[in-house]
């Protein structure tokens, strides 16, 4: 009895499944807006990578080293890169496209006071003192609907006026929202609209007035500061921090009512806190 020769096997080796399913989840997260659709063009500009990876498994096919197939190792090499290069776009490393769409004003100390605007749809988070500019946005790196940010600034003297917009003409650059950063030095008037999570105890004010939803961390104040609230927020104030609120709220214990509203208990001049009609307003500390 004669046996026949086994035949080559054909089509896609098994272990190439595990990088297409690998790819799959990135173009799945991309299409259910985990994602930035950014991806995508930075999984382009990785082109020479891809060819790399392609070139090396259509060497190895078929090939043995003893008992390991190196297809397999070029299989598990393909799975790190695309890892390596997720970890790259959600970092922003200087190498990817979509690294270069972040925004920075003037170096910081340039200025003593500041009127700035910040209003979109989507997330906005506020720190300060960790960017060494005047203002920096960097996108909020998850699937959205908001742009890239684009500013117009307008500087007379010591004094500057920012207007932060998404870019009329996004392409693929969309975002879930944006990272705003603050130069401590400068005096603030702050306009801001969207989710918003704002560390603000180390930002000195002017003024500031939020629309939308989130909280709000307030240090103290220096004179009599109006912020405005339009929506449903959550603001806490540094402990012995003087503040009245004008319009309905939910204030601590210890807080006393007064004809428009209420006041702290620690008295002097501070925050004055208006609550829009319909909104929602919640003070912890104080």
């Amino acid at each position: 009895m004669t046996r026949r020769a086994a035949r080559p096997r054909r089509g896609v080796p098994r272990v190439w499944i595990l990088p297409a399913v690998a790819l799959l989840v990135i173009l799945v997260a991309i299409s259910i807006g985990l994602l930035s659709q950014s991806v995508l063009v930075d999984l382009l500009s990785w082109w020479p990578v891809w060819l790399m990876l392609i070139g090396l498994a259509l060497l190895a096919r078929g090939r043995r080293w003893g008992r390991m197939r190196p297809s397999a190792l070029i299989a598990i090499l393909s799975v790190l890169s695309l890892g390596a290069f997720l970890t790259g776009h959600i970092r922003a490393w200087p190498i990817m496209p979509s690294a270069s769409i972040g925004l920075n004003g003037p170096q910081a100390g340039s200025v003593v006071t500041g009127a700035l605007s910040a209003r979109i749809s989507g997330p906005l988070e506020v720190g300060s003192g960790h960017s060494g500019f005047l203002y920096a946005v960097e996108p909020v790196r998850s699937g959205g609907d908001v742009g890239p940010p684009v500013a117009v600034e307008q500087l007379q003297g010591p004094n500057i006026s920012v207007a932060l917009e998404p870019s009329p003409d996004p392409g693929m650059y969309l975002f879930a929202g944006w990272a705003l950063d603050l130069d401590e030095a400068p005096t603030w008037s702050l306009s801001l609209a969207g989710e918003i999570q704002a560390d603000l105890t180390r930002v000195d004010l002017s003024s500031l007035q939020i629309d939308g939803a989130g909280s709000i961390s307030l240090g103290s104040a220096s004179a009599n500061t109006v912020v405005t609230v339009s929506g449903t927020f959550d603001i806490a104030l540094t402990p012995g921090t003087p503040a009245r609120v004008v319009g309905d709220a939910i204030v601590p214990a210890g807080w006393t009512s007064s004809d428009d509203g209420f006041r702290s208990p620690t008295p002097g001049e501070g925050w004055v806190i208006s609550v829009g009609e319909g909104s929602s307003l919640t003070i912890s500390g104080g």
